[in-house]
Formats: C-alpha cells, sequence, structure tokens
C-alpha cells in the first residue's frame, strides 16, 4: 500500500484537533504537528497520537511554515490540513482508495466548505464557497517554494485529480478572532506587496477597498449571508485598505 505524509500548522489549535486527527489517523502513515507557540492543550492532544510527530518552528509567515513542514514529512505523498478544516468520511473513504490502488496525479484539490460565526457562507475575501484548494501533492513534483506568503498554495504539477467528499473549514468564530487573523493576514499580504514591487498611491487606497467591498458583497452575492454576508463584505474592505496602508509604512 503507498504511504502518505500529513501535517497540521497549530497555534493554541485545541478546538478540533481531536476531531481532525481523529480522520487523519485513519489513513496518514505519519502526522507531523508543527506549532508556532501553542499555551493551551494542542501539544497534549498532538501527542497522544501514536503517528503524531510534534515540532515547534517559530512563525514568520505561512509558506515558511510550510516548507518547514514539507521538508520534514518522511513520505513524497502530503496529505495537509489547516487546524480548523475537518474532513467528512467519505473524504477519508477516498484517500483510502488510493493508498490501494495507486496515485495517479501529481496532486488532489478538495471540496471546502467555509463556516464564519457559525454560517456556512457563500464568500469570504478572497475566496468564494464552496472552493476546490489542493490539499495533497507529491512534494517531489511540486512544492509551495513559489508559493505568496499568505493564502499560499502548492505549484508544479502537470496534472490535479480529486478527491471526493467535503472538508469543512471553521473559522472567524468571533468578531475578535476575525479582527486578530484580519491584522495577523493583512501584515504579511503588505509583506507579499513590497516583494511584488506593487505600486501604492492615492488611487489604490482609496478606489481598491471599494472595489473590495462591492465584488464580494454584491458580485459574490455576499448580501444573501445577511449580518454575517455584510460583515464580511466589511472585512474585504478592511483586508484591503489595511494591505495596502500596512505596506506603505513599511516601505
Amino acid at each position: 500500500m503507498n504511504k502518505i505524509s500529513a501535517y497540521i500548522l497549530t497555534k493554541n489549535s485545541e478546538k478540533y484537533l481531536s476531531s481532525i486527527l481523529n480522520q487523519l489517523a485513519i489513513v496518514a502513515d505519519e502526522i507531523i504537528i508543527v506549532d508556532s507557540g501553542s499555551i493551551d492543550e494542542t501539544e497534549r492532544i498532538a501527542r497522544s497520537y501514536q503517528q503524531v510527530k510534534y515540532f515547534f518552528n517559530a512563525f514568520e509567515n505561512f509558506k515558511m511554515q510550510r516548507l518547514f513542514a514539507e521538508k520534514i514529512c518522511t513520505y513524497e505523498m502530503v496529505l495537509f490540513l489547516d487546524a480548523d478544516e475537518i474532513p467528512d468520511n467519505q473524504f477519508i473513504k477516498e484517500i483510502e482508495k488510493l493508498k490501494q490502488n495507486g496515485f495517479k496525479n501529481d496532486a488532489y484539490k478538495v471540496t471546502r466548505l467555509w463556516n464564519v460565526l457559525g454560517k456556512e457562507v457563500r464568500c469570504i475575501y478572497p475566496i468564494t464557497s464552496p472552493d476546490h484548494p489542493i490539499r495533497m501533492y507529491n512534494k517531489k513534483v511540486g512544492s509551495f517554494s513559489h508559493s505568496q506568503l499568505v493564502h499560499e498554495a502548492p505549484t508544479g504539477f502537470s496534472n490535479v485529480g480529486e478527491i471526493k467528499g467535503l472538508v469543512n473549514h471553521f473559522t472567524f468564530e468571533t468578531l475578535e478572532e476575525l479582527d486578530r487573523k484580519l491584522q495577523l493576514y493583512t501584515h504579511i499580504a503588505a509583506e507579499d506587496l513590497i516583494l511584488k514591487k506593487k505600486k501604492i498611491n492615492f488611487f489604490t487606497l482609496i478606489l481598491n477597498p471599494i472595489i473590495a467591498f462591492v465584488k464580494w458583497y454584491i458580485f459574490k452575492q455576499g448580501f444573501r449571508d445577511g449580518k454575517v454576508g455584510l460583515i464580511l463584505g466589511k472585512y474585504a474592505y478592511n483586508y484591503t485598505i489595511l494591505k495596502y496602508k500596512k505596506a506603505k509604512n513599511l516601505k
């Protein structure tokens, strides 16, 4: 049977970790936890599973965390989930089939549903729901090496398959968490803008946030998600203006 490594990036991730590990333990031949300084029960939960190997790595950005995890995975085929992404039973059964029959593709995408503030939503900047990110890949073929620093994705594949089933993503469960992650993500996004040498001017700061709100609240139909949709429309606006302001200040 073909073997796979799985990994999760964690920091104070106790809430969903057991649910994720219970599923991964069925199919993963090793599970890598890369933690960036948890002070809750994350480490205790992780070490209670036989397949888990627990590592600390100081957080620089998401790309570097993933490259660290990728490097220490033993097996070529790597499955990764976020610490708030819970795969359903069909997803796990499909991976079992792939392990038995062999991996015919360089990478595999999944169907992911987004749940924000306790509600399943249609969109959250810069993603529509459901989306279809790659969540398993052959690290000998592709990598995060050329990824951006946030909203990162592996690249380099000549063919991509699909794993049936669902991955349920539970994010931004409180307004405080939304604001905290907004500050973190926009700081990293600002660094990305500088690396890409993006020009920032008066019109960028004024027009782009308005365009972001209109796009995600109106055209992506965030308004259909009621109060949560309006909050996420404002999130798109704030994300856009903050990343440009922070990039301008960093320059």
